[in-house]
């Protein structure tokens, strides 16, 4: 780097330079620390802001302002880029109608409680992926390819029983989610006026009589929403399902903040 000619020293001593000079570090460190700048303007009490001198509100107005200018030109991330998201599917599929009782098919049921509950989540703003809109039930596959990246990720489903008694709530999760799995089954329950099966409403997949299961496997949970075959069961659930969902929700949106 070569300097203003030989007499740099002697050009040091005009104002004209060092006003520059401390213009130019003055708004460098302005841009870097901008958004650390706005912070501690938003943190400080109202009653002390209005205490500040006139002659200097100005210019702390100045540097406020830009301040806020800079960090509106920094680069955002894309608004529309989900940086987490709850995945929220029903079992089954439109081809596949699982459990069936008349004229009540699982697959449908499970299909409106995954609605119910992306409705809710959609209200307190928590971002949601879904393997289908109103009564779309996509296959599996579809649903297990929507966990990835997700902070939970949970399927609907209902059981079935020879024992046409056979009712209660259960979860089946890993070991890891064991604490999420009783949580569910639990509003569930209480909301269906049912019972918990298994350990506090948690099963964990080895110990299901299904194995292993695809969804589960690779993070998901899958909640057993009672007995499609026991009749008091199903009418309960068809008359408070949107009850269930709804805290469901509650427990899905605690769980991720």
């Amino acid at each position: 780097m070569k300097l203003i000619g030989n007499n740099w020293r002697e050009r040091w001593q005009f104002w004209t330079v060092k006003l520059g000079t401390f213009l130019s570090a003055f708004f460098s460190l302005v841009i870097l620390f901008s958004e650390q700048m706005l912070q501690i303007w938003h943190a400080i009490p109202q009653n002390i802001k209005d205490r500040i001198p006139e002659d200097w509100g100005i210019w702390i107005g100045l540097v406020v302002s830009i301040a806020l200018t800079v960090v509106r030109l920094k680069p955002q991330a894309k608004l529309n880029q989900i940086q987490s998201f709850v995945t929220v599917t029903a079992g089954h599929s439109n081809a596949d109608p699982g459990a069936v009782n008349g004229k009540f098919k699982e697959a449908e049921l499970v299909t409106k409680f995954r609605n119910a509950v992306a409705h809710y989540l959609k209200e307190a703003g928590v971002a949601i992926k879904t393997d289908g809109i109103g009564s779309d039930n996509q296959n599996l596959n579809t649903a297990i390819k929507l966990i990835k990246g997700s902070d939970v990720a949970v399927e609907f489903h209902m059981n079935a029983a020879a024992n046409k008694t056979a009712y209660g709530i259960e979860t089946i999760a890993l070991p890891k989610d064991k604490k999420l799995a009783q949580d569910l089954s639990k509003v569930v329950a209480k909301a269906f006026n049912s019972k918990l099966r298994g350990d506090a409403g948690w099963i964990d997949q080895s110990q299901s009589a299904r194995g292993k299961l695809g969804f589960i496997s690779n993070g998901g949970l899958i909640v057993e929403l009672g007995f499609i075959s026991n009749e008091t069961e199903l009418k309960t659930f068809n008359e408070k399902y949107w009850l269930a969902a709804r805290d469901v929700a509650d427990v899905l949106i605690h769980h991720i903040k």
